[in-house]
């Protein structure tokens, strides 16, 4: 075996980089360009001398792999995409932050595209999306359900986080939040409440319907729920919370923390005290929910479990059930008992 030719000097390797071509490894190596091909793409098995020769002639010459190259021998991208309704709502970027981890741990790359709450440009891209990944995400879809068919028809696999579609092919993880509403609701009527504004999510929210079934108990066994619509904004509960007042609650509930927020600023802007003047809760958790003044009471939900349920919906041998996590109610400062 004649010994390895050596590597250009390392001030000349930035020029090269740019323009390293597999023959420049193979050449180096001493190896056919088929046997580099097999090294780098992970195909079929070669000593691992020549592998070790392989990856380091690649390392001095700087050569990258075409990732169109690599999906085409491999018949895979290693790549998932997530599509998220809004990149500025921490509840989504903690999701994102579980996914990419369960996938950088499973030596998979992640696309992102954010909608902001538009299920038009959702569903475009997904499509779009779909043509270049293994897998797609979707985090609470706000497409209409024939769109949703569509995606999974296009789609390698779709897994979707809070909403549900009957379709042979896609499982999901959804958080049970008319649980979680109803022991708000429970908790607040614990302290005396007895009037209750909740602030509405987006109507397209498959999440917001499953919150809306939590108040149908309370409602039978006396709380008043007044429904205000609003959105999944800081800017959203802002601005719905001169409205809500109107309706003389004495708690408001908030379609999420972000939401939560704005319903907090707004309150104080007005002068009124939480919780001595009006109780405020959220749902979800967020991270700067124990940082608000008051500290938030809401209910917590595991973004971690949530993406890592999700990830495996992308393993080997994936399920198509879906999968409930139930989360925890959290009380902090911001609810207390009415005022006289």
């Amino acid at each position: 075996m004649r010994p390895r030719k050596s590597a250009e000097p390392a001030g000349d390797r930035a020029g090269t980089a740019a323009r390293a071509t597999i023959h420049d490894v193979a050449r180096l190596a001493e190896v056919s360009t088929a046997t580099v091909s097999r090294v780098l793409s992970g195909g079929k098995a070669v000593s691992p001398e020549v592998s070790d020769r392989v990856r380091a002639a690649a390392r001095d010459v700087g050569y990258r792999p075409n990732p169109a190259a690599q999906t085409l021998l491999r018949g895979s991208s290693r790549t998932v995409g997530v599509v998220v309704p809004d990149l500025g709502n921490p509840y989504f970027a903690e999701i994102l932050k579980g996914v990419a981890a369960e996938a950088a741990a499973d030596e998979h790359h992640t696309l992102v595209a954010g909608t902001e709450e538009d299920p038009e440009q959702e569903y475009r891209s997904a499509l779009e999306l779909a043509r270049w990944v293994d897998g797609l995400l979707l985090c609470a879809p706000r497409m209409s359900t024939p769109r949703l068919r569509e995606v999974a028809e296009a789609a390698r696999r779709l897994v979707l986080i809070n909403r549900v579609l009957r379709h042979p092919a896609v499982g999901s993880v959804v958080v049970d939040y008319h649980l979680g509403v109803r022991a708000l609701c429970e908790h607040l009527a614990s302290l005396g409440h007895k009037r209750i504004v909740y602030l509405q999510g987006p109507t397209a929210a498959w999440s917001d319907q499953q919150r809306q079934r939590g108040f149908r108990s309370p409602e039978a066994s006396g709380l008043t729920i007044i429904r205000v619509p609003c959105g999944s904004t800081l800017v959203d509960g802002r601005e719905a919370v001169d409205e809500a007042l109107t309706y003389k609650p004495t708690a408001i509930i908030c379609f999420n923390d972000h939401v939560a927020v704005g319903v907090l600023s707004r309150l104080r802007e007005l002068g009124l005290s939480v919780p001595a003047d009006i109780s405020v809760a959220g749902i979800d958790d967020a991270p700067m929910s124990a940082h608000t003044d008051p500290g938030l009471t809401t209910y917590a939900v595991s973004t971690v479990e949530l993406g890592r349920q999700a990830w495996q919906r992308f393993a080997p041998t994936p399920t198509t059930a879906t999968t409930h996590i139930q989360g925890t109610l959290t009380i902090r400062a911001s609810t207390a008992r009415p005022p006289r």
